[in-house]
């Protein structure tokens, strides 16, 4: 069947919404890397339709998504995975539905659906508490079979019909939306450690406007449905990271033949002398993440405009969502990051990359940082489409160039 690139835009599309390409991207990219995405940002962008159509997508006879909604009283886990109570089990909803996941991956394996959970608004209540198991499990590594190493304790009764504990099984994805507001709790480093964190902030409206809905029929759905499932299955979570390492080391070597692993390095150094620096687990999740999004990419799922813009992105998901605090303790990181970002491509010499770093930042800082710099930041923000060209690593520089706005006008900045 002949099919245009970049399919699942034209889903999305299809389906009536406009999400940027980076954000579709990212979006995917994420999961089948991890399994576990943040997407937060402002009410109304789409994060909860990004999460329920993607699912819609890879719909089987199964109830292959569970939708729940937090609530600001969840203390612990109770309410998410149930409790002994005499002499049964209180069973969940979601309990329910990871049995019938781990049921489904026990009986087709790498053909398993995938299952999806939705978690809406998941910072009304704080996420290391009620979801500590999960944060805890997912983090224990996988064995050979795909399982997690670590089960979620259930209960230590021998009498009851659920299991002691459950490993989860390599076909569940979780997803959690955010809206960024003064109801929210603050991520702690353990939850962005262990998730993808994607901001959908920006609004198009001209974009939107003319948006023309793209047609695809069901044998297109079903085409893209099934070469997604695929995708997943043999490159993403249901490939067990073995002992040795072999995925991650795979995955290293080739963002090192890519040469960004100088790059990377680089940038742990700057944040190092401020605390901020990242650790082996970062570095090994952003070579995934870039090996996976170049796989995906070939397969013509999904589109980015170049390495440089992956390697990007990647950055901004699990660098930066930990950058929160006055101004003191990160004006000077951020600037250095915005420094680095305006690194350019071989192309550019470095004559005319230290004639834009100078432009640039002196149109950011002016004299005094402190007095102009909302007001410069303002404009460069503003006018964003005429700056971004100058940088090789945007999306990572729009971000902090906005904190850095927080920083001066408020004094505090987060990157939710």
């Amino acid at each position: 069947m002949a099919m245009t690139q970049e399919l699942l835009k034209r889903y999305f599309s299809s389906r009536g919404y406009y999400f940027p390409e980076q954000t579709i991207s990212s979006f995917y990219t994420a999961l089948k890397t991890k399994g576990f995405v943040i997407l937060t940002g402002l009410s109304g962008t789409g994060k909860t339709k990004l999460a329920l159509e993607f699912a819609e997508l890879l719909r089987t006879p199964l109830k292959n998504y569970i939708f729940l909604s937090v609530r600001p009283d969840w203390r612990d886990g109770v309410l998410l995975i149930g409790y002994p109570l005499d002499e049964k089990y209180e069973v969940t909803a979601l309990l329910e539905f990871i049995l019938s996941a781990k049921e489904d991956y026990e009986r087709n394996r790498d053909e398993a659906a995938p299952f999806f959970i939705i978690l809406d608004e998941m910072s009304l209540a704080r996420v290391e508490y009620y979801f500590a198991d999960f944060l805890s499990v997912l983090e224990s590594g996988r064995d050979e079979t795909g399982y997690t190493k670590e089960g979620i304790k259930l209960h230590s009764k021998s009498n009851l019909d659920v299991p002691e504990e459950i490993m989860l099984p390599p076909n569940i994805y979780i997803i959690g939306t955010v809206n960024v507001d003064e109801t929210m709790y603050m991520f702690s480093p353990k939850v962005l450690d262990r998730a993808f964190t994607i901001e959908l902030s920006d609004v198009d409206f001209a974009s939107y406007l003319d948006l023309g809905y793209e047609s695809m029929n069901e044998d297109d759905v079903s085409f893209l449905a099934g070469r997604v499932r695929e995708d997943l299955s043999r490159g993403g979570m249901f490939v067990a990271i073995t002992k040795d390492g072999e995925l991650i080391k795979r995955a290293l070597g080739y963002l090192r033949e890519s040469g960004y692993i100088d790059f990377i390095e680089r940038l742990n150094e700057v944040l190092k002398a401020h605390d901020l620096h990242f650790g082996y687990r970062v570095l090994d999740e952003i070579s995934l993440f870039f090996r996976n999004a170049k796989e995906s990419q070939d397969k013509g799922i999904i589109s980015f405009e170049s390495d440089d813009e992956i390697v990007d992105l990647a950055i901004l998901m699990k660098v930066l969502p930990k950058f929160h605090g006055p101004r003191r303790k990160l004006e000077r990181p951020l600037l250095h990051v915005v420094n680095l970002s305006l690194e350019k491509s071989i192309d550019v010499t470095a004559r005319e990359t230290e004639s834009i770093r100078r432009e640039l930042l002196s149109k950011i800082i002016g004299q005094d940082v402190g007095r102009v710099g909302g007001y410069t930041l303002e404009e460069v923000l503003s006018n964003w489409k005429e700056y971004e060209q100058k940088f090789r690593f945007p999306h990572t520089a729009k971000k902090c160039l906005r904190m850095l706005r927080q920083l001066y006008e408020v004094g505090f900045a987060s990157f939710s």
